[in-house]
C-alpha cells in the first residue's frame, strides 16, 4: 500500500471513528424512560407508603439493595410518609417472605394491614451488567418501580429507566483496555441513583409539606404505626 492509499485509508478510519463516537454520545445523553399515573391518583393518593423488598433480575448481585437504599431515601422529599425499614424487614419476617418473588402470595390489602400502609412501592432491577465489544463497551443498567393502592390494588404509579452508559469508541486494544477497567469498576449506586432520581420526578408529590431548609423533616418516617 502507497503512501497516499495508507493516508486515504487513515482518514477514512479516523472519520468513522469520529462519526461513531459523536452517535454514540448523542445515544448516552438522551433520556429513555416510560412512566405513567392512574387518572383517579388523586382519589387514592397515599399518605403513607412501605417500601416493600426489591428484586433482582440482572446477573448483578445485590444491586437490589442499592435500588432500594435510594428509592427508600429519596421517597421522602416526594412528601410521603415512609414505613421504617425495621418494620417491614419485621412483617416480612413473620409472614415468611425471604425472596421478594413471595410477595406475591399476598394480597396488596393483606400487606397493607400487616404493615399499616396506604400504598406499597415494589421494584426491580432489570439489567445490571458490562457489555464489551469489538469496538464498543459499555454499562447498562435498566430498573422499574411500581406504587400500589393497598386497598384496592390499582396500580397508581408505575415508572421505569434504562440507559447504557460510558460508550467509547475505541481505536486501539490499550485503550480499549483502560475503558474496560474504568466500566467495570463504576459505581453501581451512582447509576442506580440517577435512575431512581429521574424515576421519582414522575410520581406526583404526597400531602406531607417538605421544609427544604430542615433535613430532619425531609424524611418522615413511622416507626411505630397504629
Amino acid at each position: 500500500m502507497n503512501n497516499i492509499s495508507l493516508r486515504f485509508f487513515l482518514v477514512v478510519l479516523l472519520g468513522v471513528g469520529l462519526l461513531y463516537g459523536h452517535s454514540a454520545i448523542a445515544q448516552d445523553k438522551a433520556a429513555e424512560e416510560s412512566w405513567e399515573v392512574a387518572a383517579d391518583f388523586e382519589k387514592h393518593r397515599p399518605m403513607t407508603i412501605a417500601v416493600l423488598p426489591m428484586d433482582n433480575l440482572s446477573l448483578e448481585d445485590g444491586v437490589e439493595e442499592a435500588l432500594y437504599q435510594q428509592v427508600y431515601q429519596r421517597l421522602g422529599t416526594r412528601g410521603y410518609s415512609k414505613v421504617s425499614v425495621d418494620h417491614v424487614s419485621a412483617v416480612m419476617k413473620k409472614l415468611g417472605v425471604t425472596v421478594p418473588g413471595l410477595l406475591g402470595g399476598f394480597s396488596p390489602m393483606q400487606l397493607g394491614r400487616e404493615l399499616h400502609a396506604d400504598a406499597l412501592l415494589l421494584g426491580q432491577i432489570e439489567q445490571s451488567a458490562s457489555v464489551h465489544q469489538a469496538v464498543y463497551d459499555a454499562v447498562v443498567v435498566s430498573c422499574s418501580l411500581r406504587l400500589i393502592d393497598a386497598m384496592t390494588g390499582k396500580v397508581l404509579w408505575h415508572a421505569e429507566q434504562w440507559r447504557t452508559a460510558h460508550r467509547q469508541w475505541a481505536l486501539d486494544p490499550f485503550n480499549m483496555l483502560l475503558n474496560t477497567m474504568g466500566h467495570a469498576n463504576a459505581s453501581r449506586e451512582d447509576r442506580v441513583a440517577y435512575l431512581v432520581q429521574e424515576m421519582l420526578k414522575t410520581l406526583p408529590k404526597g400531602a406531607i409539606q417538605i421544609d427544604v431548609g430542615d433535613l430532619l423533616k425531609r424524611a418522615q418516617v413511622i416507626k411505630n404505626p397504629q
